[in-house]
C-alpha cells in the first residue's frame, strides 16, 4: 500500500517539475527566471486588473428613434404652416437587421388644397426623406 502512495507521489512530482520546465525553462541567472516568468506567463484581463465593456448598437432601433425625430420635427413644420392633417403620421416597424434602413413615414390627411405646401415643405426641410407615393404621402428612409 505504501508503495502504491510513493508512486502517485512521483507522478504528482513529475508532472509538476514538467509544468515549471515548461514555464521557466531551466535559467541560468535570476535575471533570465524573472525574464522566463514575464514571458511564459500572460495573465488574463480578469487577473490583471483589467475590464472589457462590449457595445452593441441595435440598429432597428437607432433607425426606429431617427424617423421618430423626423415625425417630430414634420409635425412642428406642419403645424407653423398651419398644415393640420386628418389622419395620423405613422412609421412601419422594421423587426429585422435587413427591414431597418426600410422605414416608410406616411402621412394620411393632408388636405387637398395644402398638397402642395406640404410638398415644398418635404422637399425643402427633409431631403434625405423622399416621396414615394402620392396618397397618402409616403417619406421612406435614404
Amino acid at each position: 500500500m505504501t508503495s502504491n502512495i510513493k508512486i502517485r507521489i512521483g507522478i504528482i512530482i513529475a508532472v509538476i517539475l514538467v509544468c515549471v520546465y515548461g514555464i521557466i525553462g531551466i535559467p541560468k541567472s535570476k535575471d533570465e527566471l524573472l525574464a522566463n516568468w514575464k514571458n511564459n506567463i500572460h495573465l488574463g484581463l480578469d487577473l490583471s486588473g483589467g475590464t472589457q465593456l462590449v457595445m452593441q448598437v441595435q440598429l432597428q432601433d437607432a433607425f426606429k428613434a431617427a424617423a421618430d425625430n423626423v415625425i417630430e420635427s414634420l409635425k412642428g413644420e406642419l403645424q407653423k404652416d398651419g398644415i393640420t392633417p386628418s389622419g395620423d403620421i405613422t412609421r412601419n416597424d422594421p423587426t429585422t437587421i435587413e427591414d431597418a434602413d426600410k422605414i416608410e413615414i406616411d402621412v394620411k390627411g393632408v388636405p387637398s388644397d395644402k398638397s402642395g405646401q406640404f410638398r415644398s415643405i418635404i422637399n425643402n426641410q427633409f431631403a434625405a426623406w423622399f416621396p414615394r407615393r402620392s396618397t397618402p404621402a409616403t417619406i421612406s428612409s435614404p
